[in-house]
């Protein structure tokens, strides 16, 4: 994807998951790779309250400053932060030569064949078994908006390991900066590829 100039991103999930956080987190780590020249990262809301639908949405741009902020219809990449999200519109939504990146217990393969998915790359890991075995819960909710981020930057390697755990650092302080940056690196190692 290093050639492609501007990289649309969506994220899936429910509210309460951290999907805005993770988006932040994403547009952070991509301008301080020095590779992008404008960066940007928003929500969108419907119902706003815990367990409710909700998107976020993170545009890259390596040359120009981007003036729109319209939402994405069509990323380059898609997240799923929840399963129970996806339907077949969303997965269809997706570029073709995009990357499918989502939280869950399945093999890639079902997804191929469950939502006709042709011509993207897709990563997956069971990220809220992951989080749960390293007690990142909230409330019993398993916390996967960062280790998921460990998928991303195998789709997208200029959202580098260095960065990520910068930016966590930055916001999270040392002691739950560390813990969210191993499950990085834990998600990365895990994620399967097809």
């Amino acid at each position: 994807m290093s050639e492609t100039e501007n990289i649309e991103i969506i994220i899936h999930g429910r509210g309460g998951q951290g999907a805005v956080t993770a988006c932040e987190i994403i547009a952070e780590a991509a301008y301080l790779s020095g590779n992008f020249t404008d960066v940007h990262a928003y929500p969108s809301f419907g119902a706003e309250r815990r367990g409710a639908p909700v998107q976020a949405y993170a545009k890259l741009s390596r040359t120009d400053i981007i003036w729109d902020r319209a939402q994405i219809e069509h990323p380059n990449i898609l997240i799923i932060f929840d399963e129970t999200v996806l339907n077949q519109e969303i997965a269809s939504s997706l570029r073709k030569g995009g990357f499918f990146i989502i939280n869950s217990d399945k093999e890639p393969e079902f997804f191929v064949k469950e939502y006709n998915l042709k011509d993207v790359k897709i990563l997956v890991a069971d990220i809220s078994k992951l989080a749960i075995e390293k007690s990142l819960t909230i409330d019993g909710n398993p916390v996967i908006n960062t280790p998921i981020l460990g998928l991303l930057s195998k789709a997208l390697p200029e959202l580098n390991l260095k960065n990520l755990k910068a930016v966590l650092l930055k916001r999270m302080g040392e002691k739950i900066g560390k813990l969210n940056y191993e499950l990085i690196e834990q998600g990365y190692s895990l994620a399967k590829i097809l």
